[in-house]
């Protein structure tokens, strides 16, 4: 099976993770950057070409879209799709799943529990939002984002203004929650592959951090999750239309808490730390997906 996997960043552990599976499993298989791909729409229908090569031969695609490649590459996507080339995820689900806010949307409209969350188009009512939603401290992160950045603890009414009226100078869109200080510096990484939990693990922020993301310095360990856990980050992946994410969601009193469903999950540090080889798990479900598709495939074209 003829495997694409879209990556700008071919030196990345997970990509050449997902390369080394797909050629120890006997697969041809390819790393294509996003950016090097031409997409045509005319009377002929739908044409792609990676470089000065017709890509339409491929069996299945992986995508894994980073913040730089996301808006070309949802496009690339979708040309796969219009093609009838099998692609795990598609266009508008990562689009969904990487847009924060809309997530929470999604996966309240669900019945999903998630944390008290707003978004605001100026500064002057954020009092009466504040009221509605919890209490100081607040967590402010944008609509975009991965590896903890650009995310703020708010503490006071003073810099929580301060902070929205300066996101809106900027036209920068950000979501503001409660910081949850009974999972303070810590949460629980899941993957689920093809409607299955795959591998979990819990992350605690180092010393001095409210971060626990791995690139902010958070230690991750294995965790065994409750049968309520697992449901939550299956049903949660299923509602953003996904076969492969990577969860995130809290732990507290009254049960999990989904924070966000991200359609390109790393997974250097899940696999250390259980043991268990997740790019072999997303290969094989692949390869399984490709498969069972119905594809109306086109032939490829000459230029």
């Amino acid at each position: 099976m003829k495997i694409a996997i879209l990556s700008r960043g071919a030196q990345n552990h997970a990509t050449q993770r997902l390369l080394e599976a797909a050629l120890t499993a006997g697969h041809s298989a390819q790393v294509l950057d996003p950016f090097g791909f031409y997409l045509h729409i005319g009377d002929k229908g739908p044409c792609i070409y990676y470089e000065e090569t017709s890509a339409e031969d491929f069996d299945v695609v992986l995508p894994r879209l980073s913040t730089a490649t996301a808006k070309y590459g949802e496009e690339v996507v979708a040309h796969f799709e219009w093609a009838g080339i099998p692609v795990v995820n598609r266009a508008p689900a990562i689009a969904n799943a990487r847009n924060k806010f809309r997530t929470l949307r999604i996966l309240a409209t669900r019945g999903l529990p998630v944390p008290p969350s707003f978004t605001a188009g100026s500064s002057r009512f954020v009092d009466q939002s504040v009221c509605q939603t919890g209490e100081y401290p607040f967590i402010m992160k944008p609509f975009e984002g991965t590896h903890g950045k650009a995310i703020l603890l708010l503490d006071t009414p003073t810099s929580l203004k301060s902070a929205v009226g300066a996101m809106c100078d900027l036209y920068q869109d950000y979501v503001i929650q409660p910081f949850i200080t009974e999972s303070a510096g810590n949460d629980v990484r899941v993957i689920v592959v093809g409607g299955e939990v795959v591998a979990a693990m819990k992350r605690t922020a180092q010393a001095g951090e409210f971060r626990s993301n791995i690139h902010r310095g958070g230690r991750g360990q294995p965790i065994k999750l409750h049968s309520e856990y697992i449901e939550t980050a299956i049903r949660a992946t299923e509602a953003m239309g996904l076969e492969i994410a990577g969860v995130d969601l809290l732990q507290t009193a009254t049960g999990p808490v989904l924070l966000e469903v991200n359609p390109s999950p790393g997974f250097e540090e899940i696999e250390a730390v259980t043991g268990v080889k997740v790019a072999e798990a997303m290969i094989t479900f692949a390869v399984e997906y490709c498969q069972n598709a119905k594809r109306p495939r086109h032939s490829p074209k000459s230029l």
